[in-house]
């Protein structure tokens, strides 16, 4: 039988992909052994510029964490069928996207974690900070992704479950992150949370079952925008707000929280720290076991609920600590 140049090249690939934990096809990278390590090698073994990583179908077991602190880098899963798994008693993140240091000294710009499963295996780790007690000397949370200092990044199609800390976090100076059709559940505190991030775009994200906040919002987390998200049966607010200024949130469902649906605040006694400026337009907040939302501090000044539905929280619908803190144009309370 004749084997044509197209037949030769397939054959080639395949006598590779089966003899070879990682081969390239067009300046692709597919890790072969299922395991975070290959992955890890895989990063640190890339060019200056970059490159794409294709994880198969399968499970990845993580005895230490995935850290992309290379600009230009993609990571990419074939979707729910490719799982990252944190391994029994790692105590460590699953991935990191930027610099692992206690406080980034630069940015990692253009990383990208797309099309994949994360299990953080909660019930099998022991502690929230990777090293020992959280403190300076072991600041990295045990999150599914931690984002840290980084620019023009991307997490999409992404689903996290079961972390020791948060689901994802984007900390530490992040600027234009796009964060789109993210799930996560069932993460011994927050689904997704925020601190030190600006200018970044959250959509189609849809968090449930978390044992503290759906979304949690903190130190400097400044005009970033939210469309279409829904929040159910977290364990204590659906929104937690404080020291975050001008963002804004479209289509946003929040039900089922066991405390408030939305608490606006600030830190402690500071008022410069307070939750202000920030509008809610398209809101519908039901069967919260407090407020709809709570407006806790009366520095938090200038916020605005467009087209609202409160429908049957426990408590009532908005409550302030001082009158006008939250602007209410059409809103619903029933």
């Amino acid at each position: 039988m004749k084997i044509t140049h197209r037949a030769h090249v397939v054959l080639t690939l395949l006598v590779t992909f089966m003899t070879g934990s990682v081969i390239s096809v067009n300046a692709t990278e597919i890790i072969k052994e299922k395991t975070c390590d290959a992955i890890q090698n895989a990063i640190n073994q890339l060019p200056p510029e970059g490159g794409e990583l294709a994880l198969l179908p399968g499970t990845y077991t993580c005895t230490h964490p995935v850290v992309i602190d290379k600009n230009n880098v993609t990571l990419k899963g074939t979707g729910p069928a490719t799982l990252l798994r944190l391994a029994d008693n790692a105590n460590a993140p699953v991935i990191i996207m930027g610099l692992a240091e206690n406080v980034p000294s630069r940015s990692t710009r253009h990383v990208r974690v797309v099309d994949l499963m994360i299990d953080g295996n909660r019930a099998n780790q022991s502690s929230e900070c990777m090293g020992g007690a959280c403190s300076d000397a072991f600041p990295l949370r045990n999150n599914g992704i931690s984002i840290r200092r980084c620019v023009d990044c991307t997490v999409q199609s992404v689903t996290v479950y079961g972390a020791m800390s948060g689901g994802l976090v984007t900390e530490l100076g992040c600027r234009r992150l796009t964060i789109r059709d993210y799930t996560s559940y069932d993460n011994e505190f927050d689904g997704l949370a925020g601190y030190e991030t600006e200018d970044s775009t959250f959509s189609g994200i849809h968090l449930y079952g978390n044992k503290a906040a759906g979304i949690s919002t903190d130190i400097k987390f400044n005009n970033n925008k939210f469309y279409d998200i829904t929040i159910s049966d977290n364990k204590t607010v659906g929104i937690f707000m404080r020291d975050s200024l001008d963002n804004s949130f479209t289509n946003l469902h929040i039900r089922d929280s066991v405390q408030h649906g939305i608490f606006l605040a600030q830190v402690n006694t500071d008022p410069s720290t307070a939750a202000t400026g920030n509008t809610f337009t398209g809101v519908v907040i039901s069967r919260s076991g407090g407020m709809g939302i709570l407006a806790n501090d009366a520095s938090c000044i200038n916020n605005m609920m467009v087209g609202a539905q409160f429908i049957n929280n426990k408590h009532g619908c908005i409550s302030e600590a001082a009158s006008g803190l939250v602007e209410n144009v059409g809103a619903i309370c029933r």
